[in-house]
């Protein structure tokens, strides 16, 4: 299949007519600039890596907007909050139907993979597992402990995705970090996304979670930093360590806005989340236009290449994904974006019609597998 343009290789360069060859659902070769026969060829349009969405919780899907205009603990915390007492009393046929609700929404945006803070231990890893390989999206699924050892969770996940640090002693925090290493799992958490949760930590561990979660943990990533402090952020950039921002989420819950500005000028690698989907639609495009504002108002216009990079080649880079780049060897992994339509006429720079002004409604199919969805 090929088009009149596509994004190639993992410096996201802008290339014209181009086809892919495609086998087994792995791309065997690209052709740029060639005149070949294709059993699909799409005038006007670009093709573009699939998205990499950083940070969900799908299970919340069948919750939407019942937590509208609640604070973050009375809606999400558990084992109190609204989004758990819905989840408690949801049966599993009811849960995986929500979760394929959620993931035919993010297919339609161009997502093709996802990293889910997945609720409700084994049980609810399964569950979504099982969901996921129905579609033949990526799930990369972030359990959390329950009453079952670590080691049994990490059979069915594929790593651990901490609500909040403050509920974990240092030495079991230390214990997660062994096991997760040793079985080649991710590990992952929750930030300062609310100053109770920052103050909590400072008080009861003499530092923030940001600072007591790199030192202990080594995580692959972190989730939030909404409230982090300009301590924190040398921290994380001194140590290397990949920062999921959830921006409108943090605005959905009335908690401030991420420091993306602060992060950006310490080139400090970032990556978009939508989080809850209770709350906010599973849609990328949306997280690039509320983030370009908020990162105006910080005294920062961030490239829309770089953004572009947040949901693509980063991603795959700290996670190791073969999917996310368009390149010989990796998954066929894309979406087919329509340079034709009004919402994006007169831009020249494809990328910048894609970050700055592109939506669901350009999105002519998406590809996982190299099988149109």
């Amino acid at each position: 299949m090929g088009a009149d343009y596509a994004i190639i290789g993992k410096d996201l360069s802008v290339e014209e007519k181009v086809y892919l060859h495609i086998s087994s659902g792995v791309i065997k070769k690209i052709s740029i600039n060639s005149k070949l026969d294709a059993d699909e060829y799409y005038e006007d349009c670009i093709i573009v890596p699939g998205f990499i969405n950083m940070h969900t919780h799908i299970a919340d899907t069948l919750a939407k907007e019942k937590a509208y205009g609640l604070e973050l603990t009375k809606a999400v915390s558990p084992p109190s909050g609204l989004k758990h007492k819905i989840l408690s009393a949801t049966s599993e046929m009811e849960l995986a139907e929500a979760m394929s609700t959620a993931i035919r929404e993010m297919i339609s945006r161009g997502i093709t993979t996802f990293v889910d803070f997945r609720e409700g231990g084994i049980a609810g890893c399964k569950i979504l597992r099982e969901v996921a390989n129905t579609f033949g999206i990526n799930a990369i699924i972030m359990g959390r402990p329950n009453s079952s050892p670590i080691e049994k969770l990490f059979e069915v996940a594929d790593g651990l995705g901490l609500c909040s640090l403050n509920a974990y002693s240092d030495d079991e925090l230390l214990n997660f970090r062994t096991i997760a290493r040793r079985m080649n799992r991710y590990i992952a958490y929750h930030a300062s996304e609310t100053i109770q949760q920052r103050e909590k930590s400072i008080k009861n561990f003499g530092m923030s979670d940001i600072s007591r979660g790199i030192k202990i943990l080594k995580p692959n990533f972190i989730v939030h930093l909404t409230h982090a402090d300009d301590r924190d952020l040398d921290l994380v950039s001194a140590n290397g360590v990949l920062v999921v921002l959830c921006p409108r989420a943090n605005g959905y819950f009335g908690l401030g806005q991420p420091p993306i500005g602060p992060i950006i000028r310490r080139n400090i690698n970032f990556c978009l989340g939508t989080d809850n989907v209770m709350a906010n639609s599973p849609d990328l495009f949306r997280e690039f236009d509320y983030i370009i504002r908020i990162a105006r108002n910080q005294g920062v216009t961030i490239a829309p290449k770089k953004l572009l990079e947040s949901v693509t080649t980063i991603p795959s880079k700290y996670l190791h994904l073969n999917t996310g780049v368009i390149k010989q060897g990796y998954r066929a992994d894309f979406f087919i974006f329509d340079l034709s339509k009004p919402n994006v006429a007169y831009i020249e720079d494809p990328i910048k019609a894609i970050v700055l002004r592109g939506s669901e409604s350009n999105i002519i199919s998406t590809y996982l597998h190299g099988q149109r969805m």
